[in-house]
């Protein structure tokens, strides 16, 4: 009999020990409890999830250490554990410091009553799981296995959420594999693959949660990480990989940039907005292409920074800190003023302009275009009753990105300023650009109508300039068209070119679209789109920007 017990708790034991083993392989912290749920024995990582050190766990009570709202949970899953001997994976969180709580805990365990009633808990961070609705999103470089652009963006946004519940530093690393096109020429498929491969899965394992690698180009590589990962060592690792499959023996020269990716004082929203726009950004520059005077120079924290201009950003275009400038649209071919188009003007702290277009991509690639075409609505609206007040009718378009007519939101704050101002709407037109594509066409087209349905005439800019224009001008009910100025130059070059300028501006003539040519600067140019059957030009010919409409009515008064 005696030999029996001492073989069962032999037994138990050695299930005991496999199940600590199984446990620390699984987990992050391993936990004792007796029958009365008090802490017996202790080992892990404690402090990170319990906030006290192992050996100072040992006789207090195991849910005192839960948050409020898990403990009727665990409480009651620690007592179906009596009864099935096993508890399945669940997710809580512990009380820390203050009002702090731990990041989620997944927790597991079972029960031996043949060992004095005792739970075995195994405790292991989740933090750095991701939610199902983002993992169905994610794409991958099929050569690599590694995440692609948007699908790393989306997964470094989250890490970078998690990392505010553990505090551990995290860095953005660039990996560039310079030449590797010429390399990639002299190997056949199946190295190419092999090599690919396994540089995929060098940057995964040495990546935050083994998978927050990406390929951003065809010899870029992003990767965020811990900040003590050894990229030197990681680099060379890499680069004898490639090396060892090239058939010359050559390799590539690996190099890499490492930038700070920190986050405290960023909200969700704006974090995933300007986590894409830094890398890509990282990509291009290894730098911001937009900042104002105060984030000047070398960026070393670039989502921070990211943030800090969007934040800058916003403010002045909440607060109408920005300035507008006016360039006549002129009928042809008499040259009389029959519009402006309004152009925005952002200068930084010491003065100095930013250039539009770079402002715009910015706005655009972080999405606050809407707030900035939301501002100008209302700043031109206010600029047309006080023209109104001093008896000038003078009518005026206004830029509307392609990204905010796709805004429902947006859309919505343009209808309501409509209906509160009614009265200016006469002396205003839209002019929809795109910088940004359409995707939606179908509902861009019934916000479009909605507008129109007010009185606002409608513009579709940068005509010519690609295949979706023509989607654009059958699906939307719009007033005049834009023929980007590069195209007509390009046009005019061949006789073929000037007849398919002729064309296009019958097109638009036989669906009651008026044809506007942009970048009109000569007389030749003019002739031109006047031959062509343009109906209105605008270009240096006819005025630049001015911030002083009545400098027109000036030169005119001059002229005659």
């Amino acid at each position: 009999m005696d030999k029996l017990i001492k073989a069962r708790t032999t037994e138990l034991r050695n299930e005991r020990n496999r199940f600590a083993a199984l446990a620390f392989v699984w987990g992050d912290l391993l936990l004792e409890l007796d029958g009365d749920l008090k802490i017996v024995f202790a080992s892990g990582a404690s402090d990170g999830i319990l906030g006290q050190q192992p050996q100072d766990l040992a006789g207090k009570p195991f849910t005192g250490f839960l948050s409020k709202q898990f403990r009727p949970l665990v409480t009651e899953m620690l007592q179906v554990a009596r009864r099935r001997g096993r508890m399945d994976n669940i997710q809580v969180r512990f009380n820390q410091q203050g009002e702090l709580l731990s990041p989620p805990v997944s927790m597991s365990g079972y029960f031996l009553p043949d060992l004095g009633d005792h739970f075995f808990v195994a405790l292991r961070v989740t933090i750095n799981a991701l939610s199902p609705d983002i993992a169905a999103t994610l794409q991958r470089d099929n050569a690599t296995g590694l995440l692609d652009e948007e699908s790393l963006s989306k997964v470094v946004t989250e890490r970078l959420m998690a990392r505010r519940e553990t505090g551990i530093e995290h860095k953005f690393t660039l990996m560039t594999l310079n030449a590797f096109d010429p390399l990639c020429a002299r190997m056949k498929q199946i190295e190419q693959a092999e090599m690919m491969a396994s540089v995929g899965a060098f940057l995964r394992a040495h990546s935050v949660a083994g998978d927050t690698a990406g390929r951003l180009g065809t010899e870029q590589f992003g990767m965020l990480h811990r900040a003590d990962v050894p990229i030197g060592d990681l680099e060379k690792r890499i680069g004898e990989c490639i090396r060892d499959a090239d058939p010359a023996g050559v390799g590539v020269d690996v190099s890499s940039t490492v930038t700070d990716f920190t986050t405290e004082i960023i909200p969700p929203g704006d974090l995933a907005r300007g986590v894409l726009y830094s890398i890509r950004r990282f990509c291009d520059r290894q730098e911001h292409s937009f900042t104002f005077s105060r984030l000047m120079g070398q960026a070393d924290n670039l989502v921070n920074n990211t943030f800090s201009a969007m934040q800058d950003f916003g403010m002045r275009v909440d607060q109408l800190k920005f300035d507008t400038v006016y360039q006549p649209i002129v009928r042809l071919p008499t040259a009389e003023i029959h519009h402006f188009e309004v152009l925005v003007r952002f200068y930084d702290d010491d003065g100095n302009l930013i250039p539009t277009e770079q402002l715009i991509t910015f706005a655009e690639q972080v999405n606050m275009v809407h707030r900035l075409d939301l501002a100008m609505l209302r700043r031109n609206i206010k600029w047309i009753r006080s023209q109104l007040d001093e008896g000038i009718t003078v009518r005026v378009a206004v830029n509307i990105s392609g990204h905010s007519i796709e805004n429902p939101d947006f859309c919505r704050s343009v209808i309501a300023l409509f209906e509160r101002n009614r009265d200016a709407l006469g002396q205003l037109m839209l002019e929809v650009t795109e910088t940004a594509e359409i995707n939606d066409i179908d509902t861009a087209a019934k916000w479009i109508s909605r507008f129109r349905e007010f009185g606002v005439e409608i513009c579709l800019d940068d005509f010519g300039t690609g295949a979706s224009n023509f989607r654009y001008l059958s699906a939307m009910d719009i007033d005049y068209v834009k023929i980007d100025g590069e195209s007509i130059r390009q046009s005019t070059k061949t006789a073929k070119g000037l007849a398919f300028l002729r064309s296009l501006v019958e097109l638009c003539h036989e669906i009651n679209v008026e044809v506007v040519a942009e970048m009109i600067e000569t007389d030749k140019m003019r002739e031109l789109v006047t031959k062509a059957g343009f109906d209105y030009a605008q270009g240096y010919l006819f005025g630049k920007p001015e911030a002083d409409i009545t400098l027109y009515w000036r030169d005119a008064a001059a002229r005659r």
